[in-house]
């Protein structure tokens, strides 16, 4: 079934508006947990990259981006979990705008 398909059922089911936004609120707020719980995750990681080589991660991302650190398995992974991270927060401000 297709997603607006879906949102249309809703909407039939729920024709009043107050209880219909009852339902996606609690949905969106849901995705804002596992969103969360992803973040922590991501950062948790990215802490021990930054112990591990005594940087931020913000500050080896702009140096890693530069070309300025070379090419360390260790730089991509750590680079990918910053870009992951910034992902992350960018969904989570977009939910929490919705709420």
């Amino acid at each position: 079934m297709a997603t607006l398909h879906k949102l249309e059922v809703l909407r039939d089911v729920y024709p009043n508006e107050v209880e219909l936004d009852l339902v996606l609120v609690k949905l969106l707020e849901v995705a804002l947990n596992q969103q969360r719980l992803r973040l922590e995750r991501y950062e948790r990681d990215l802490r021990q990259f930054e112990k591990c080589y005594s940087m931020e991660s913000a500050t080896f991302h702009q140096r890693f981006e530069a070309g300025e650190l070379g090419d360390a398995m260790d730089f991509f992974e750590w680079a990918g979990l910053y870009e992951l991270r910034q992902d992350v927060l960018k969904k989570i401000g977009c939910l929490e705008s919705a709420l």
